[in-house]
């Protein structure tokens, strides 16, 4: 709390991402939102700087796919940054990379690196006007697609609301609004009425392939087959913001796992354990806009394909290359699903758990068997009693986002240790979340204290 006091006084919010900002969370005084500084990361644990241990279920937002300072990768990076650290130069690796990004995904006829999973969206819808000459994009509500005013609409609204697209941010221009269609998920009817009316407007319709910022909401059997099918019918570019599910739901991502190829996808977080770089890859006609030059798509940037973020990544892949891998995975993460599932119907909490074994979330939900769309799961989830679980597990060294859209991530560096001590707190932190009661003291954002 004083490192936050100190940052409040230089750094607006006291962070340097509003997503680290939590605003629900019981730690936080009666002043908050506030934020955790951290010290230290090994495997799958992270320490504060008070020096708490947790067991890591943020993982960074899901990057950490392998593990903090996962061994293989780390000598890798060590290794690549004695050789320099950017060279605003193509390099070998960059090119390795690319080979097996093309192994792995499905559409990747080819492929471009840029730095941040933001770009790499921005990039791709940029691609999609320019290849179907036409503008408005299709996204749906409770999707996040990056930080730029396009894809700043319904990503987290009012579930009450009737506005689409409903605004996010303050300063973006109001004309933009007109460029965007904001649909339900996983409502086959009506996205297929709004393509039907607009079709000779729409450039691309982007999705998450499984709501990675909704808690981990799954498609309905044969809704991106649909989706596919709409596309195709009418000339319209389909993109897999696979941000989040690249490479961590499958070696392939959600395309191999679901069996659909979208035109374009998009790639970061897991692709390189944490290293800050993305990717898009797509179909040769479309990439190959990408150039100087006023007849080309302009894309770019000084840190993309940086040597040591694609020493990373080369590491990081040929461990994700051995299927074995995800059997590990896997296997973990759906021991934790049932075991938190089990938990919650001993003490009589009715609740979802939903997603896949290496992303997925837990909703106390009113009597639901599934979560399918947004305003299902804001209208639903009990918030409270998710906060005073998150508080408790904190206080058993088992860290969980405060948000409860954000969903548990696993690593392979996650162990049946791990997975005793997380079952026993999560048991201990629901009995406590039903039955005590958390007292919130008021402290002063200039002197906190400890």
């Amino acid at each position: 709390m004083k490192l936050f006091s100190d940052a409040l006084k230089i750094m607006p919010g006291g962070v340097s991402s509003n997503a680290r900002l939590w605003q629900t969370a019981y730690f936080c005084p009666i002043y908050s939102p506030c934020t955790i500084f951290a010290k230290r990361a090994y495997g799958s644990h992270i320490w504060d700087v008070d020096d708490n241990k947790y067991i890591d279920y943020r993982l960074g937002f899901g990057p950490v796919i392998l593990g903090h300072g996962y061994s293989a990768v780390r000598k890798a990076v060590n290794k690549k940054e004695r050789e320099g650290t950017v060279y605003a130069l193509d390099n070998e690796l960059e090119l390795d990379v690319a080979k097996m990004l093309k192994e792995f995904v499905p559409c990747a006829e080819m492929v471009r690196f840029s730095v941040t999973g933001t770009e790499a969206t921005m990039h791709a819808i940029r691609a999609a006007r320019a290849y179907t000459g036409k503008e408005i994009i299709l996204k749906f509500e409770g999707h996040y697609h990056g930080g730029y005013d396009y894809m700043l609409y319904s990503t987290h609204p009012p579930y009450d609301t009737k506005k689409r697209p409903y605004q996010q941010s303050i300063g973006i221009p109001s004309s933009i609004s007109k460029l965007v269609k904001v649909e339900t998920w996983n409502n086959f009817e009506s996205l297929e009425n709004t393509v039907k009316k607009h079709h000779g407007k729409i450039a691309a319709i982007i999705t998450e392939p499984i709501m990675g910022n909704a808690a981990a909401i799954m498609p309905k059997p044969g809704y991106l087959r649909f989706m596919r099918e709409l596309c195709d019918r009418y000339d319209i570019v389909l993109i897999f913001d696979e941000v989040k599910t690249g490479f961590r739901v499958a070696r392939g991502g959600a395309q191999e796992l679901y069996g659909v190829k979208p035109d374009l996808a998009t790639f970061a977080k897991s692709i390189s354990n944490g290293y800050p770089m993305s990717a898009i890859t797509g179909k040769r006609e479309i990439m190959e806009l990408f150039g100087p030059g006023p007849h080309k798509v302009t894309q770019g940037g000084t840190y993309a394909s940086n040597p040591m973020s694609m020493a990373a990544a080369k590491a990081t892949l040929s461990i994700l290359r051995n299927r074995d891998v995800y059997d590990r995975l896997n296997g973990f993460g759906r021991e934790l699903m049932k075991g938190i599932k089990n938990i919650l119907e001993e003490h009589r909490v009715k609740a979802v758990v939903q997603g896949r074994p290496t992303m997925f979330q837990y909703i106390a939900t009113n009597n639901r068997k599934a979560i399918h769309n947004y305003r299902e799961l804001k209208s639903n989830y009990h918030a409270h009693l998710f906060g005073k679980i998150q508080y408790w597990l904190m206080t058993k060294g088992v860290l969980v986002d405060e948000d409860n859209q954000e969903c548990f991530y696993t690593s392979l560096s996650h162990d049946r240790k791990d997975l005793k001590h997380t079952l026993d707190a999560f048991d201990f932190a629901v009995d406590q979340a039903l039955s005590v009661k958390i007292k919130r003291e008021r402290m002063s954002s200039a002197e906190p204290s400890a």
